[in-house]
């Protein structure tokens, strides 16, 4: 079966700086997709091309196998819906902004009227048809959003950063009802997310960001600074608030990432080879099921993954002062 989308080669740039490079990528059918990277990662361009929207600068889309540019964009843009991080919706009711699409397609008061009621029951917003759309709250305002284009029966849902302004209910709540909509009616949905575990728990398959280009993981401990010392055993590269080891031959460094699950943390300096020790505080604590992450203010903020097991040896809290260390090889650099 070919994939729904299959892109080959698309780049995206403007005044002369390039903005999305992909040389490849594939989204099957009735697939469920996250989209991670750090702001301007190229996640809300990379969606604006799938929604044709935006067209790539060069490269080609390929829908079920066919080059989009012999297609009918009209027809093109019917099958595939972005929903942006704050969606607008029209100062009236609920109802009338799920029937907006269908009142534009000219569809008839009786099948609008059934059209709304559906959506909305997909949704869990059976009942706010006569609801002021000022009056919801950010969860709900998303909900109507989705309503809304569920009503004109897309095959593709784009979703950038749904959950940004949302409570935990409110993100529950969006997270089962995309699954739902993936499991019953077979859309496919792309979201763009900062949330890791978020996009695990939601998507088949994650793709990682970063400066317009796929990685092969994701980008968590994201620096931004530069060298300050190089010579053939060290190199230094400076954030700003601390200087991180790196491993020798690297020319051109300008952000570096280092795998949380890397960094070794303990209650005082352990005898190791890592080249990078830092002491600091325990700033927060995040229960991750299968263990646990912390977030520890060393200059900088740096999380790291620990097992529960250690996390309940060690005593650990937040305020709690502790060590971490991690070797220059952890360090990746771009």
């Amino acid at each position: 079966m070919k994939p729904l989308f299959e892109l080959r080669d698309i780049t995206k740039s403007y005044n002369d700086s390039t903005i999305l490079d992909i040389p490849h990528l594939m989204i099957k059918r009735r697939g469920v997709y996250g989209i991670m990277g750090p702001n301007g990662a190229g996640k809300t361009t990379l969606l604006s091309i799938l929604a044709f929207i935006l067209p790539p600068t060069a490269g080609t889309i390929y829908w079920e196998g066919v080059d989009v540019n012999t297609m009918d964009s009209h027809q093109l843009r019917k099958k595939v819906t972005l929903i942006t991080q704050n969606p607008y919706l029209f100062h009236t009711t609920v109802e009338k902004n799920v029937a907006y699409g269908l009142k534009m397609r000219r569809i008839q008061s009786q099948k609008r009227k059934e059209k709304i009621e559906e959506s909305l029951q997909l949704v869990g917003l059976s009942g706010f048809g006569k609801r002021m759309a000022c009056e919801l709250s950010g969860g709900e305002t998303q909900r109507v959003a989705i309503a809304r284009a569920l009503a004109l029966k897309p095959q593709v849902l784009l979703l950038d950063e749904p959950t940004a302004n949302v409570d935990q209910q409110g993100i529950e709540q969006l997270e089962t009802i995309l699954q739902e909509l993936n499991e019953k009616l077979g859309i496919t949905i792309i979201v763009a997310t900062h949330d890791t575990n978020q996009a695990y728990r939601i998507a088949d398959e994650v793709n990682y960001f970063f400066e317009g280009k796929i990685t092969k993981s994701p980008m968590e401990n994201l620096f931004k600074g530069r060298i300050v010392k190089k010579d053939k055993d060290l190199l230094l590269f400076d954030t700003g608030r601390i200087h991180i080891a790196l491993l020798p031959g690297r020319k051109h460094v300008s952000h570096i990432a280092i795998p949380p699950e890397d960094i070794i943390v303990s209650l005082e300096p352990v005898a190791t080879s890592a080249r990078n020790s830092f002491a600091g505080t325990i700033s927060q604590v995040t229960d991750e099921g299968d263990g646990v992450t912390l977030t520890v203010d060393i200059g900088e903020k740096l999380r790291a993954k620990i097992t529960k097991r250690s996390f309940q040896e060690m005593t650990l809290t937040l305020g709690s002062s502790v060590y971490v260390s991690f070797k220059s090889s952890s360090v990746e650099t771009f």
